[in-house]
Parts: structure tokens; sequence; C-alpha cells
């Protein structure tokens, strides 16, 4: 790293891999990149140089075969990506949120430092808060990893390493210390959420994203991703949220979020944002007030809540202020019809009270997805109920539902169990690469020693088709909606648009000659 005035000034390189699926995958994770956004935001803010590679946004119809399983890169491919960096970057942060991307990630950062054997090499998000041991010991181009939330951590990590500081009092990192893997204590939660700079998204294409209608939520319109809330207050055991986030549940206040929100509309003409909030209405009073100030500026927007959201404050009279604000759609997650397994699972939720919420949604005119997850130690008579569940969303007007088996992510309790019985393998790049199929549409997995992995992925199809043939049943008109459509490519709802998204990757996939039966 020079000091020279006359050299470029060192800059701060984010990289965002490309998205990793499948052929028959339903879902792929194809989203403008708001943490690094929220990130380049913090770091502009303290003055630092900053660039984001955004292999999806960069080229996000590229779709290319992996050579390492059987699945396929959506974007940039990982010499593309060290093309981009800038030959001045001094400090390159990695964005490793899910287990199944990490045997890419590790290779990327390997391909990374061979190009640039003096920068710092950063890897943050879920993964490497979770597995930050095993991504020091099995890959030595990492340096260091990120604990839980970013912003601070990396301002002050980018300032140690420029003054050539050590790092032995950086809060909330793990990193090499004379070549021995050292984990500092935990950072505390930014206590200002209100104080955070906004995301600098600038640095993004955001353009290829909203010109096919790219987002999380069930439009394809000009989408823009935001966050309202942080953290999540509950502690279920399959989540691992507790281990990112920690129990700590912060809300912004409303008016900044909708200044935010127009500042959006008037630069990039949004018109429809995807709140990528963990759980977005935990008060009643906040998202009452949050819709009310979006009617009273008149916005004329819609917006979507597709990460999941809490019932318990979700009635009428919110229900109605979401509609008229603009909220169209969100995700309820009961994850089970089986309060022996809710319990088990640690999942604060009253079956009837969801109901009860559902039923007013739907009436008002939301589209509602309600997501189930088959876990490790349901018994036959706990899928029995969550189906007999099901049935009662559908008649309650749920547009959509999925049916997954559960996917053992590390930095989850239960996963932390399931290990530990023996039921899982420990950690590894072959484990990692096998959650790629967590999605397919073709195949299950199971860690349930009462169904096997076939009977797994029948049951999902049996309940699939029982929740489509029972919703269309009761609602012979939603039938006649969902084909219109689909042949207009213009879905209202999650379960629309997944269905378009995987007849277009499938058709990208075969002309691309990349398989499958190309």
């Amino acid at each position: 790293m020079s000091s020279d005035p006359t050299q470029p000034s060192p800059i701060v390189s984010l990289v965002k891999a490309p998205a990793l699926t499948n052929a028959y995958a339903l879902s792929t994770l194809m989203t403008p990149p708001l943490g690094l956004a929220y990130l380049a935001g913090s770091l502009k803010a303290e003055g630092v140089s900053c660039e984001i590679i955004d292999a999806v946004g960069e080229t996000p119809d590229q779709i290319s075969p992996l050579d390492f399983c059987d699945g396929f890169s959506i974007g940039l491919t990982m010499q593309q990506i060290v093309d981009k960096i800038s030959a001045d970057a001094d400090v390159i942060g990695l964005s490793c949120m899910f287990t199944n991307g990490w045997p890419y990630d590790a290779r990327l950062a390997t391909l990374i430092r061979e190009r640039f054997p003096n920068a710092l090499i950063v890897a943050g998000g879920e993964h490497a808060s979770a597995c930050a041991d095993y991504i020091m010991d099995t890959c030595p181009a990492v340096d260091v990893c990120a604990h839980g939330e970013g912003e601070e951590t990396l301002v002050e990590l980018v300032h140690c390493v420029r003054r050539g500081a050590s790092l032995e009092d950086v809060a909330g990192i793990t990193f090499r210390n004379n070549g021995a893997p050292q984990t500092n204590p935990r950072r505390k939660r930014i206590a200002d959420i209100d104080g955070i700079p906004v995301p600098d998204w600038q640095l993004v294409p955001l353009e290829n994203y909203m010109s096919r209608g790219i987002g999380h939520g069930s439009f394809i319109a000009r989408n823009m991703p935001l966050m309202a809330t942080r953290g999540c207050p509950f502690q279920c055991t399959f989540c691992s949220s507790p281990r990112m986030w920690t129990t700590k549940w912060s809300a912004r206040t409303p008016s900044m979020v909708i200044d935010e929100m127009e500042s959006y509309i008037a630069t990039y003409n949004v018109e429809n944002f995807d709140l990528y909030d963990l759980t977005a209405i935990i008060k009643k009073s906040w998202i009452v007030d949050f819709a009310q100030q979006i009617i009273d500026r008149d916005l004329n927007i819609t917006y979507q809540l597709p990460s999941g959201t809490r019932s318990e404050a979700i009635d009428q009279e919110v229900v109605d202020l979401l509609y008229r604000s603009g909220c169209r759609n969100f995700n309820y997650a009961p994850e089970s019809g089986s309060p022996r397994t809710l319990e088990a699972v640690k999942k604060k939720v009253k079956l009837p009270r969801l109901l009860e919420s559902l039923t007013v949604a739907a009436k008002r005119g939301m589209s509602v997805m309600v997501n189930i997850i088959l876990f490790p130690d349901d018994t036959p008579a706990d899928v029995r109920k969550t189906f007999k569940f099901m049935i009662q969303c559908a008649w309650a007007g749920a547009d959509d539902i999925t049916f997954v088996p559960f996917v053992p992510y590390p930095g989850g309790e239960l996963y932390d169990r399931l290990v530990e019985e023996g039921r899982l393998p420990p950690m590894s790049d072959d484990y990692a690469i096998s959650l790629l199929t967590h999605s397919d549409i073709t195949t299950a997995k199971s860690h349930n020693p009462h169904f096997s992995g076939r009977q797994v992925h029948y049951i999902r199809l049996l309940f699939l088709a029982m929740f489509y043939g029972f919703s269309f049943l009761f609602r012979p008109s939603r039938f006649v909606k969902t084909v219109r459509n689909l042949w207009n490519k213009k879905p209202a709802t999650k379960g629309e648009k997944t269905f378009l998204m995987l007849i277009s990757r499938l058709s990208s996939i075969r002309s691309s000659n990349a398989g499958p039966n190309a």
C-alpha cells in the first residue's frame, strides 16, 4: 500500500458473487446487494473510497455452468469479477451470506488472493458469522471474518489497516494473529439505527435489475430493496438470526424510511419497494404510523413484505391501512401446522390467530404466502396436522404456499443439535454444495428418520398440488386470473413470479448450451 500522494488513494472493493442455482430450483438469490450498499454508504460517510462489484447486477442474463458441481452461476464469471476489482484495492470484502455459496466464495477468494497478494480479504455475512473458524481453517486466502452487522466493523477495520494498527481491538471479527485465528469480543448492535448512513446505490448497476423487474417480491416492476427494521426478537431453533443479529429488534423512524423511499422515486423512478426486514411488523403502533405517513404523502407506490412477518399485529385496522398505503403482498411464516413441532422449534405463533389475520388480509385484496417446513423431528402425525392447516390456509384465502424440507444452515440451534447427534456431517465444502438443491422441485433431501428423501419429495409435490387444487376449487376466479397473469407475464403473486422465472431460467440454460438437455 503506497503512501505517495501522487498515487491514487487505495479503495475498498466490495464483492457480491453471482447467484448460484440448479436448473429446477424454485428460487434464486437474484436481488440488489442491499448489505453491500449499506457498507458502501458507511464508508462514504467516513471519506473512504469504495467500489462494488455486483456479479449479478453486471450481467443478470449470463448463465455459466459450475465446474465443481451440477449447478449454474448467474452473473459475471469468477475471472470477470477479479478483472473488475480496482488495482488500487487494499481491502476487499466478500459477501458470504449463505452456506450453499461458500464453495464458490472460497474459490473466488483464492483467485483474488493470487491477483492481490497484499490486500486484506474480509468475509462477512450470515455464513461468515456462523462458520468463521471453518473459513479460517480451510481458506488461507481469507484474512478476516466479520460477525453480525458490518457497518461499524468495516469502517474501523479499514482505518486500522491504513494506520498499520493491530486488529486485536476491533470488536466483532475473527482474524489471523501471527498465523493463528483469533476471535475478538462480539460487537454490540448499532444503537442508533436512524444514524446509519443510507445505502450508496450509485455504485450498483440498479437499472439492470429494474429494467428486468428483478427483486425479492412478487411484481415484475421497477423494484427497490428497502430495510425499515433490523433483527428479530424471537429465538427459533432453525434460524441463524440470533447468532447473526442477536434477538434485538430495532425500527427506524417511519418518516426517515419514507424520506428514503421518496428519494428513490425521484432518482430511479421506482414503482415498488421490497422490504427485506427479517420481521417487519412487530409493533402495531409502528406499522400504523408508517402506513399512515405513506398515505398522507400520497406516494402512489406499491410495497411488499416478502421475507415474512408476524400475524399478531395484523388486524382489520392494520390490513386496511396497509392496503390503502400500497402494500399488496406479504408472507406469513408459521412453518408448521403442528403445535408440538412449533413448541419444539420455539416458533411463537398462534395458528388460530394467524388464520384470522390471513382471512382479513385476503378479503381486503392482499396476496398472502404461507411458509411451511418439514422438520427433522416431524412425525407422520405432525405432517397430517400440517396438511390440515394447509387446507385451512387455502380456505382462508392464501394465494401461495411453500413447502420445503428443513435446510440445516450453520448458525442455528437445530443445526448444532443435528451435528452433535450425528444426523448431519460436520461442516465441509461437500456439505455446502449439497445445500444447492434445497429448492429443487425434482428432488429432496431428508434429515428426518421417519421419511426418506424420496418420500419427502412426493410429500412436497402432493402438498403443493393439494394446496393449489383446493385454492382454485374454493375460488375458481383465481384460476382464471392466474392463467391471465402468466399469459401476460404480469405476476401478481410470488408463486406466479416463481413459475415465470423458472421457465425463463430453463430457456436461458438450454439456449446457452449449459444443460440440461441442451
